[in-house]
């Protein structure tokens, strides 16, 4: 029997994993519906799927203790961004260099090198056993930029502010490599990045743009983690079609999630199977909350098939977290389709 490490490496590596591995993100206090005998029998098919992978991070402290004020949970995190949380996920409402890059001279960036930063990693993979361990640079570039300058400046900061814009995304890239460093020297097997660069109905830029001004970050982070022997993870919402050659030409290994209303999966599999594994694809947005529990379990089915053909390839899951409004019954049908392949 492989190891759950092995089984994931021959799944992102397409040679021939024992099982399918699964990926997925449930939340049931999250889901509206309430039902103590369908929530039991969730846990009962949760405890099946093998614990074969664990994730670790940094776990930076907040710049100051979160206060609740009629009920909005609010802190500043590391980088000086403000954030809400009012019980349905935490939202960014403050920008630290939204008002100019004057402001970057007084700005205090993180220190990469904090005291504590990694423990709870450290303390998470005393318990690795062989398990595949997969790193992570949350809100990697992109994301980070924004949060610090405000969406709408950072869509325009690379045309109009260019010299400043450069400047800041390479004091984010310096610390992402640091971070991609201290997962490396931990031994990590993969390294999970996320930037949400696609919308509903396309790149939110011109790919042209895109290659000009991000790429070669990007191109720069994957080389850091194919040279410490690592697969490169990246969570993209929406169609990001556009520049999935591109993240494969340099070096992404396994691309997060798919969503089947923003890409053509068939599409997706006839350009991308064999060199690219994929998780997810399962539909939060329609079959998942809309669908009956026959229209989930086809739709994984049909997804194993499509995207599992080529020795590997897939880690099964949905296209994103499953929402409030899903039907406890299609999260049951989720996972009893997804254990048929155990």
């Amino acid at each position: 029997m492989l190891s759950g490490r092995e089984n994931y490496q021959r799944a992102i590596e397409f040679s021939g994993p024992q099982y399918l591995p699964v990926r997925i993100d449930c939340d049931l206090s999250w889901l509206m519906e309430q039902n103590e005998a369908k929530a039991s029998r969730i846990r009962e098919l949760q405890v099946r799927f093998p614990d074969d992978i664990v994730v670790v991070s940094e776990k930076p402290k907040p710049r100051a203790e979160p206060s609740v004020v009629n009920g909005i949970r609010r802190w500043v995190d590391h980088w000086g961004t403000g954030w809400a949380d009012d019980g349905h996920g935490g939202k960014t409402e403050g920008y630290p260099l939204e008002a100019g890059y004057c402001l970057m001279d007084t700005h205090r960036f993180p220190d990469p090198h904090a005291e504590g930063l990694f423990d709870d990693a450290d303390h998470t993979l005393q318990d690795r056993r062989d398990r595949y361990v997969l790193g992570s640079v949350w809100f990697t570039l992109f994301e980070r930029l924004w949060m610090l300058r405000g969406f709408n400046n950072m869509l325009t900061d690379p045309y109009l502010n260019t010299d400043h814009w450069r400047g800041l995304l390479e004091r984010v890239l310096e610390y992402d490599l640091i971070m991609i460093d201290e997962c490396l020297s931990r031994g990590v097997d993969g390294v999970f990045f996320s930037d949400d660069w696609g919308s509903q109905r396309g790149l939110l830029m011109d790919p042209d743009d895109w290659r000009r001004y991000y790429k070669p970050a990007y191109a720069t982070m994957f080389r850091r983690v194919r040279e410490g022997g690592a697969h490169v993870w990246m969570h993209l919402c929406g169609d990001i079609t556009a520049i999935l050659r591109d993240l494969v030409d340099i070096g992404l290994s396994v691309l997060n999630p798919v969503q089947p209303q923003a890409m053509d999966v068939h599409g997706l599999a006839r350009d991308f199977g064999g060199r690219l594994c994929f998780h997810g694809g399962v539909d939060v947005q329609g079959t998942m909350i809309h669908g009956s529990p026959s229209d989930v379990k086809r739709e994984a089915h049909a997804l194993v098939d499509l995207f599992g053909s080529f020795s590997g390839g897939y880690i099964a899951g949905t296209s994103h977290s499953i929402m409030p409004e899903t039907p406890l019954d299609n999260v049951i049908a989720l996972y009893e389709a997804f254990a048929e392949y155990l």
